[in-house]
């Protein structure tokens, strides 16, 4: 009788504990295979995702949560990641040249020594980015926002950075090109209003 009151009390304890933890974060087996099959899926499920060194030029994914996802040394060259989730993903060493990034999340993404060249990332939340020795030459960073980014050894070579908010949190002036011109804000009209 005590043993079956242990099992019942070990079993029910077991049981809270999954409900517990709540649904989980895992990618979707079936998203990953249409992405390998199809080389596209806009707004797929592969959050946390093992995609390191995978061969995904020109793959469609905007909208795609990859949140956490394993992209290290992968082949995104001119691929479509518009307003994907990319939040603290690992994608040093990735080839993302001539990617359209508009618009993503790449919060504490790991981009370090990245190609990033002729990339768009028009309007991109890249706070807290680790961009460390990436190649960010002719890429559109205009109204970008790089808060707390770590831009050690980047190459911003000719990249557009027009409204960007820069690491230091201030903006960047229209026509920045390769380093950022902090704008002075509106003139002063000398009165309250």
């Amino acid at each position: 009788m005590r043993r079956k009151a242990m099992a019942d009390v070990s079993a029910l304890t077991l049981v809270a504990l999954l409900l517990m933890a709540g649904p989980s974060q895992a990618f979707k087996q079936g998203d990953v295979d249409k992405l390998s099959a199809t080389g596209q899926c806009p707004f797929c499920d592969l959050r946390q995702a093992e995609l390191a060194g995978a061969h995904l030029a020109g793959a469609r994914l905007s909208g795609a949560s990859l949140s956490g996802a394993n992209l290290a040394g992968a082949d995104l060259t001119g691929a479509n990641l518009r307003t994907a989730m990319l939040s603290r993903a690992r994608l040093s060493g990735a080839n993302l040249s001539r990617a359209d990034l508009s618009r993503a999340s790449l919060v504490d993404a790991d981009l370090s020594g990245a190609n990033l060249s002729g990339s768009t990332l028009v309007g991109a939340d890249l706070s807290r980015a680790h961009f460390e020795n990436a190649d960010l030459s002719g890429a559109d960073l205009s109204r970008a926002d790089l808060a707390g980014a770590d831009l050690t050894g980047t190459n911003l070579r000719g990249a557009n950075l027009s409204g960007a908010r820069w690491t230091t949190r201030w903006k960047c002036k229209e026509g920045s090109t390769g380093e950022c011109v902090k704008d002075p804000g509106p003139p002063s009209t000398g009165g309250m209003f």
